[in-house]
């Protein structure tokens, strides 16, 4: 035990193996002896959000564009049947908000 300080060589050592983020000990820049840092996941939480609302946006906008087309009684992809068209259009418009909400579920 240091007199001194007050701590134990095992609390230095936990400290040093933890990257040194002791109690009140400013944060460090990434990569700064190869530790995380609490902050390091928006560098992967960033690009899941881009990703999670282009794929919402895109569902959103064919889902309404779909339900728009089917209630004219008009064919969402032309030279198909309008129910023909309209399931497909609408299955991809629900995969793309699955998509969506899975990449938001990983932030």
């Amino acid at each position: 035990m240091d007199g001194a300080a007050g701590v134990s060589e095992g609390a230095v050592g936990a400290a040093v193996r933890a990257g040194g983020q002791g109690p009140g000990a400013p944060l460090a820049t990434p990569g700064e002896g190869g530790v995380a840092q609490p902050l390091g996941n928006l560098v992967e939480a960033t690009p899941a959000a881009f990703a999670g609302a282009v794929f919402a946006l895109f569902g959103l906008g064919l889902l309404v564009w779909t339900a728009v087309r089917a209630r004219h009684r008009r064919p969402v992809y032309e030279g198909a049947s309008p129910a023909t068209s309209a399931a497909v259009a609408a299955s991809v418009a629900v995969a793309a908000l699955a998509l969506g909400l899975w990449c938001f579920g990983r932030i």
